[in-house]
């Protein structure tokens, strides 16, 4: 996907949330934006989160505050209906890496009504799906 100047924007904005994630391997940061507004900044932590367990395989164990779960949390449905959200993870060295968000976070976008995911795929690439 070819980045316009806005879609840039967001990455660099999703990017700078993931450098406060106190992972050290997997530093995901997310922004939710609705018609040219970002409406919530998240990133990955190390906590529980009960509400994102109806949206996680038993299999996998409880649901921890991933970004994409984070940037919807606490935001009316209103908001989030027909919003994007854009997703990087960054390395180490703070180069981007995959970030396609896993099943439970897919799940629980779709939920609330989010309509597109863009996500870093390596440093420069970015993909995107609709919900």
């Amino acid at each position: 996907m070819k980045l316009s100047g806005r879609t840039k924007r967001y990455i660099d904005l999703a990017k700078k949330a993931a450098v406060n994630s106190p992972f050290p391997e997997h530093k995901h940061g997310a922004i939710l934006v609705k018609g040219g507004s970002v409406l919530n900044v998240a990133f990955n932590a190390n906590k529980f989160v009960p509400w994102g367990n109806r949206f996680r395989s038993k299999s996998c164990g409880h649901a921890t505050h991933h970004a994409e779960l984070g940037c919807v949390l606490g935001i009316a449905r209103e908001k989030t209906q027909g919003a994007v959200v854009y997703v990087v993870r960054i390395g180490r060295l703070g180069d981007m890496k995959n970030s396609k968000p896993c099943p439970m976070c897919e799940q629980i976008l779709r939920h609330v009504g989010v309509k597109k995911v863009i996500y870093s795929i390596n440093d420069g690439h970015v993909e995107c799906y609709k919900l």
